[in-house]
């Protein structure tokens, strides 16, 4: 990975990491979602130094009644606390906050990125060099016991960009340039069209916890909320995004095995069936995917009839038994059972129908 990501605890006062002249410290301030923090916005202060990116968290000290705030009396100061950092391969010389969980920043490199600051991830890096970007150039000032040399030019672009509701507006010499954020969707649609299915799929994931889901909780409780989904489902009991979802993990599965290597004699070095190892790893992201979207309906459906079809319906088999003992998968469809039974009853362990 390019960026190094990190956290820390809160702390009364932030450390400032080692300053990269003649690059100057970016500041911007922004409600924000970041990681942790559920749903709801927090004022986030985002600091470059060089080529540290750093989120710092307010925490305001609890409040006194019975304190002096007259002159002289204690001033309640936030603390900041680093609660996430990334490293960038160049300094950054501006940075502005695009949106709720979106940070974009430009490098001394001519590089421009967009971090979602929930699961910390670089969403998009473009090349601003043909840009011609307006900036501007100062002289830094020494100290009394400096050498006397030619002063050291020092170029910001700290008036460059400006953010404006869902829009960056960027300051080019002859014109004025607009960036915006794409939606889940399309972001998600960009990944699956570069072939990125399964980070495509990540943020898919991402998007359900911390949309769809929440909404669920109030309408379905925990207890009937998979049972409830496992049989026949009227399509207007589904959200657009669980039908686009689902429709997005159906085309991954299809591509995947139609693009699967074939088995035997396609052996690996270390003897391993990569067919087999491919339909395990196909069998864990369909699997992970419905029952964390608890769509039990798609998993003992459509996907179920796949990996038949397929002729791999074992290596799916042998995969869900590892969720159904460790609780991650509590209902298993009739046929799925019957079919998972005679599958112990063939390896001669029908002790793991019993568990």
């Amino acid at each position: 990975s390019t960026y190094h990501v990190g956290g820390g605890s809160a702390v009364s006062s932030a450390t400032a990491p080692e300053p990269s002249l003649p690059y100057l410290p970016c500041l911007s301030w922004g409600w924000a979602l970041v990681s942790g923090g559920g749903g709801s916005v927090t004022p986030i202060l985002a600091r470059a130094w060089g080529r540290s990116l750093q989120l710092l968290r307010a925490a305001y000290p609890p409040f006194d009644p019975d304190a002096d705030d007259g002159e002289g009396g204690a001033v309640h100061w936030p603390a900041f606390g680093v609660h996430d950092e990334l490293e960038t391969e160049s300094p950054v010389v501006a940075l502005s906050w695009l949106g709720r969980r979106s940070l974009v920043y430009l490098t001394a490199a001519n590089e421009f990125a967009v971090v979602d600051t929930v699961m910390m991830t670089m969403q998009e890096r473009l090349d601003f060099s043909e840009m011609s970007l307006v900036y501007a150039e100062f002289s830094l000032s020494r100290g009394a016991g400096a050498s006397p040399r030619r002063p050291e030019a020092c170029t910001t672009f700290m008036n460059s960009m400006r953010s404006s509701d869902s829009r960056l507006l960027v300051l080019c010499r002859g014109e004025v340039k607009q960036v915006t954020i794409l939606g889940m969707k399309q972001q998600i649609m960009s990944l699956e069209e570069g072939g990125q299915w399964l980070e495509a799929l990540a943020l898919a994931l991402d998007h359900y916890e911390s949309t769809v889901a929440s909404q669920e909780d109030n309408q379905r409780t925990s207890s009937s909320g998979s049972a409830g989904r496992v049989s026949s489902l009227e399509p207007s009991m589904l959200t657009e995004d669980e039908i686009w979802m689902a429709e997005l993990l159906m085309r991954y599965l299809i591509l995947a095995i139609e693009n699967a290597p074939e088995s035997l004699p396609y052996v690996s070095r270390n003897g391993m069936d990569l067919a087999h190892s491919h339909f395990e790893m196909l069998s864990g992201v369909c699997i992970e995917f419905c029952t964390t979207t608890k769509r039990l309906d798609l998993l003992f459906g459509p996907i179920f009839r796949c990996f038949y079809d397929a002729r791999y319906i074992n290596v799916f088999l042998d995969v869900m038994e590892a969720y159904v003992l460790n609780d991650r998968l509590r209902y298993i469809a009739p046929e799925a059972m019957s079919l998972f039974v005679a599958h112990c009853k063939e390896m001669k362990d029908l002790s793991t129908v019993e568990r």
